[in-house]
């Protein structure tokens, strides 16, 4: 389940959807990252985290509302939450917890504590924010695109870039929300791996990267299919948008993704 560790980074990955679930300690705290998917997998982090934080503060950091990115917040309800304002302002939170609660159904699955959305205690709103907790400073930027409420976070003196539901290996772009703003994020990433000594990449899902090659070759393969999609919409060649995904290793369970992503794009284009 541990995907990477050194002496400060934990990476924790599902076997679902290969969802990362990231753990920062430091001499004054532990922040937990998007703590997911299923129960045993929640309490291992839980236990990893209480056996090891000592007299440190735990802090929780979300990088988007996806029920799958925050349904292991019930294991962590009494420590302090970080996200984003239009996470903390999210008006479908119901229906994220019902989606929670239909995945556990579905699979008859138990769990050890409470179900519910998060309560942010700090949240970020500006389109560039910094934070500084212990000796951990924190560097905020807007990233709306797969969801309206995305945040990416850089983690210092790390160099880490905490990027939620983009950049992955495993994935092409999963749009939900918006592909110009999509797009926008992308951009950013590019200025921040200009701007930063990037160390390590982690997205939501796949594999983290160390290698600034391979961080821009995910964000140009990003750009590359939402433009390519959009123009074979447009030149009404839609069968052939789906060569695009043939090289992912999960192209039939992935298609539904891709469809979506074409009515969106549809709609946007007004066609």
């Amino acid at each position: 389940m541990i995907q990477y560790k050194d002496n400060h980074i934990t990476i924790f990955q599902s076997a679902l959807y290969q969802t990362n679930s990231v753990i920062i300690e430091t001499d004054k705290l532990v922040l937990v990252i998007d703590p997911t998917w299923l129960p045993n997998e929640v309490n291992t982090i839980q236990n990893y985290v209480y056996k090891n934080k000592k007299h440190k503060d735990v802090y929780l950091l979300f990088t988007h509302s996806d029920f799958d990115h925050i349904l292991g917040y019930g294991a962590f309800s009494h420590v302090k939450v970080i996200a984003s304002q239009k996470l903390k302002d999210n008006p479908d939170k119901q229906s994220i917890i019902n989606s929670i609660k239909d995945f556990d159904d579905s699979y008859y699955l138990t769990r050890e504590y409470e179900i519910k959305f998060p309560n942010v205690d700090i949240s970020i709103s500006k389109e560039y924010e910094e934070l500084e907790i212990g000796d951990i400073k924190f560097y905020f930027y807007q990233a709306p695109g797969h969801t309206e409420d995305g945040i990416i976070t850089v983690i210092e003196p790390f160099g880490i870039v905490i990027a939620g539901d983009y950049l992955s290996n495993v994935e092409f772009p999963y749009i939900y929300h918006s592909s110009d703003d999509y797009l926008t994020t992308l951009k950013k990433f590019e200025s921040i791996i200009k701007e930063y000594d990037i160390n390590i990449l982690i997205p939501g899902h796949g594999e983290f990267t160390n290698d600034n090659t391979e961080m821009k070759k995910r964000i140009s393969e990003s750009i590359d299919y939402i433009l390519q999609v959009k123009q074979l919409l447009l030149e009404d060649k839609q069968e052939e948008t789906y060569d695009l995904i043939k090289k992912y290793n999960y192209p039939k369970a992935m298609k539904k993704f891709h469809d979506y992503n074409l009515t969106l794009f549809k709609k946007e284009l007004a066609l």
